[in-house]
């Protein structure tokens, strides 16, 4: 964190090459936040970009007795959540992101497909869910962020990141049964 803070007051001073410390620090965790949002790597590339563009413009902004890391995924969820919204008359296959997935040391075509297959599945049930549920999934279980620092990154209480995480694997679980009643995959009203 004081290493983050000392780029950052570097940066603020014109020192680029230290904001280029702080963007090859975070530029994997900022994509991944950005790709299981919208799904598609390029505009996940594209919008990484523009979340860094947008952190240097606000960097003065930033308040170092906060991480910088929090700050910084805060921007990038905002900035999806707008895209999405600006973009949401456009159709999409958020599923086409799939055929990038690869497994390490396969043992045998059909462990592979079975594999894809349920990531496919839970996928589906997991883009169901509403955006706050999704997003709270996200950032607990891919990003592992410990509930403190999601309600510091959401700006939200703790008690209520607890409920949404709650409530998010709750639903999940409901989606997933009614999904082995139907026997097969079929899409469930988000509600």
């Amino acid at each position: 964190m004081e290493e983050d803070q000392q780029w950052v007051s570097l940066a603020l001073n014109g020192n680029t090459q230290a904001y280029a410390q702080l963007i090859a620090k975070y530029k994997n965790k900022v994509y991944a936040i950005v790709y299981r949002m919208v799904h598609q790597t390029q505009d996940a590339q594209d919008i990484t970009q523009e979340c860094f563009i947008k952190a240097y413009q606000y960097l003065y902004s930033y308040d170092s007795s906060r991480k910088f890391s929090s700050w910084l995924y805060r921007i990038a969820i905002n900035h999806c959540l707008k895209v999405k919204e600006r973009n949401k008359h456009k159709q999409t296959d958020p599923y086409a992101h799939l055929e990038d997935v690869s497994l390490p040391n396969p043992v045998h075509p059909e462990t592979i497909y079975l594999k894809k297959e349920s990531a496919n599945e839970l996928r589906q049930l997991i883009d169901q869910l509403p955006e706050m549920y999704r997003l709270i999934l996200l950032l607990r279980y891919i990003h592992d962020l410990s509930y403190q620092e999601m309600s510091e990154l959401l700006d939200i209480p703790l008690n209520t990141v607890q409920v949404r995480l709650h409530r998010a694997k709750q639903k999940l679980r409901e989606l997933y049964q009614q999904t082995e009643k139907g026997g097969a995959y079929r899409e469930v009203s988000r509600h």
